[in-house]
């Protein structure tokens, strides 16, 4: 069993081991109990009665190891190979400046069980667990329990064994939670490790703070600007993500984007200068991602209409919001490295079972050369990905959140309001985008409508809508302007898959199927299905319109040169229907250099956060 290394008040340090059953204390320079290699080590920093900021870790020995976090009180890695190894953490505490150091000796080894990650979260704060292992253990015999700390609950709605899902429980000082994973193997061995968690005491949540759904573990994740240098470090967090944020900040505290570069395109330098994170590497994959795909400019133009990108690992799903003028992004778009995923929370989507009552489903996804654009990389594999992988999936997020950003904050609107105007205010001082095009071109089928609620919103089915089959889910979808399920939602949604789509098909040769298919269950026999379905005349007529407005630099001409749409097969089943446009399917790489083609059925879309009343 191992214990993580902690650094005490008074700088004691609780030995560290693989076959050990207690802790012991060791002072300052001593060699702890060894681990072995192929384990995680969990460094954390603990001083309950004292006020710690400035913090960095530095690795001084040993062959190098992956930090992913080291501006946080702890720091959690996998030990790459036996040997010696020595580290030292320094922070200000209580306004003085301290450093301290630890050091340890890791064994050759071969784990067949290992618990992944060690990390720092606030009190009532989600948190996510997983268990990686090896083929051979029976994954129907993983047992999560708690060893120590503050009482938790795990999630007892999760099935999924090897993740260990819960709120964070509430304390009155920095405390530690042990938490032991065990498992069979097929011969009836018995395998254990142990994972620390360390839970921060954090100021109360106001009746009246912005982030705050009166819901367990609603509290937000320390987060940081990523450039320290930034001449908007002193607002970005309080303004955009923090529970005592009550009031939306004034756009002389915060200004958009837009306001910085007198309109013009802003540079990479100035989008980080806006950036927050938990993690440096999700600022670090954002940027490099901006220098490699957005040779257009359309992300960057699209960046002026807000004020902050944060980027944290609590945030699922994405989400523009009104209330702060930032997009939140998801990290599990931005990973490259299976250390980087491990930071991120694996809490499921909230929306995940709305509508299961409902005899049908409209799956979505993007094609190109009749394959999928998007990678699946099973977690339990721990593969790493590159840039490329996400080229498709980030774009199509970024195209739909930045669509919602620049639809409360066009740029007809940008430079026309004073410093001391609360972004809210000017956000929702005319009428938006969205607003005009529900005028202008209205959606028709009342009875989508209806349905998305259900779907989207979790509201509850009526008998009719529980007794519609597919093929009269058909007849409301395939003649009306949509071309998409979710834009049923409402118009801001409606205005965000048109832009998408019509961007993904024209930079990026990209384009959208949807249908209408049978429910889980019964596979997902297509009744009605479209490829290119922005290019029906209707919907370019207002993805055109929309576009116009949302971004005046792209070139509206290239929507002659949309491709048009093409019809799926009727009763074929969905994934079947892949391969109907004319050209041949490309070529592919190996799996080992891609990983898997994603054929998830994809249903939910971003996510749409409620606005405050105040």
């Amino acid at each position: 069993m191992k214990y993580p290394l902690i650094f005490s008040v008074l700088f004691l340090l609780t030995s560290c081991g693989d076959n050990i059953d207690e802790s012991g204390i060791i002072t300052p320079g001593e060699p702890s109990v060894s681990l072995v290699s192929g384990k995680n080590a969990d460094l954390i920093l603990l001083k309950p009665k004292q006020s710690i900021s400035e913090i960095n870790w530095q690795q001084t020995s040993g062959e190098t190891v992956e930090f992913l976090s080291e501006q946080s009180k702890v720091i959690s890695f996998t030990i790459p190979s036996a040997g010696d190894y020595s580290f030292e953490v320094s922070y200000v505490s209580d306004g003085n400046d301290e450093i301290e150091k630890v050091t340890f000796t890791a064994e050759t080894g071969s784990p067949k069980l290992v618990a992944r990650l060690g990390h720092s979260v606030v009190e009532d704060a989600g948190v996510s667990l997983r268990v990686f292992t090896s083929s051979d253990i029976d994954l129907e015999s993983i047992s999560w329990q708690q060893l120590s700390g503050p009482e938790i609950n795990f999630d007892t709605d999760n099935t999924n064994k090897e993740i260990a899902i819960f709120n964070s429980p509430k304390v009155l000082e920095d405390s530690i939670i042990e938490i032991e994973v065990s498992a069979q193997d097929t011969s009836g061995s018995t395998y254990k490790d142990v994972v620390s968690v360390l839970i921060e005491d954090r100021p109360g949540i106001p009746s009246n703070a912005y982030f705050d759904d009166d819901d367990p573990g609603s509290a937000l994740a320390n987060v940081y600007v990523y450039n320290p240098n930034s001449a908007y470090k002193d607002a970005l967090i309080n303004c955009v993500y923090s529970n005592q944020l009550s009031s939306s900040c004034d756009l002389g505290e915060l200004p958009i984007l837009a306001d910085e570069t007198n309109g013009d395109t802003p540079s990479i330098e100035q989008i980080m200068d806006r950036v927050v994170v938990s993690h440096d590497w999700m600022a670090e994959n954002f940027k490099a991602y901006l220098e490699t795909f957005d040779t257009n400019n359309d992300f960057k133009n699209l960046l002026r209409a807000t004020t902050a990108i944060v980027l944290s690992y609590d945030i699922r799903p994405s989400f523009y919001w009104a209330a702060t003028g930032a997009i939140y992004l998801d990290p599990n778009n931005l990973w490259l490295t299976a250390q980087e995923r491990d930071t991120i929370n694996e809490a499921p989507d909230y929306r995940a079972n709305f509508g299961s009552e409902l005899q049908f489903v409209m799956p979505w996804r993007y094609v190109k050369n009749n394959d999928y654009v998007s990678f699946s990389f099973p977690v339990s594999e721990r593969l790493d990905r590159d840039l490329a992988h996400i080229k498709y999936d980030l774009a199509d997020l970024l195209y739909h959140e930045l669509a919602h950003a620049n639809d409360y904050f066009p740029q007809t609107e940008w430079g026309t309001y004073s410093g001391s105007t609360r972004f809210l205010d000017a956000a929702l001082n005319k009428a938006e985008i969205s607003d005009d095009l529900i005028v202008l071109f209205p959606l028709q089928s009342q009875e989508m409508k209806d349905l998305a609620a259900v779907r989207f919103l979790g509201e509850d089915a009526n008998a009719v809508q529980k007794s519609y089959k597919p093929d009269d889910v058909s007849i409301f979808y395939k003649d009306d302007v949509s071309n998409g399920f979710y834009n049923y939602t409402n118009e801001k949604e409606d205005l965000g898959i048109l832009f998408e789509s019509l961007m993904m098909s024209l930079r990026y040769g990209v384009q959208r199927d949807t249908a209408v298919t049978s429910d889980r269950d019964g596979g997902y026999v297509v009744s009605w299905g479209q490829r290119g379905r922005i290019a029906d005349s209707g919907v370019s007529e207002r993805a055109s319109y929309v576009t116009s407005r949302l971004l005046p630099e792209f070139d509206l001409t290239l929507i002659d040169t949309l491709p048009a749409p093409i019809q799926m097969t009727k009763g074929l089943d969905w994934w079947d229907n892949l391969p109907i446009s004319p050209q041949g399917t490309a070529q592919l790489q190996s799996k080992s250099q891609l990983g898997n083609k994603d054929k998830a059925i994809r249903i939910h879309q971003a996510h749409g956060k409620p606005l405050p009343r105040h």
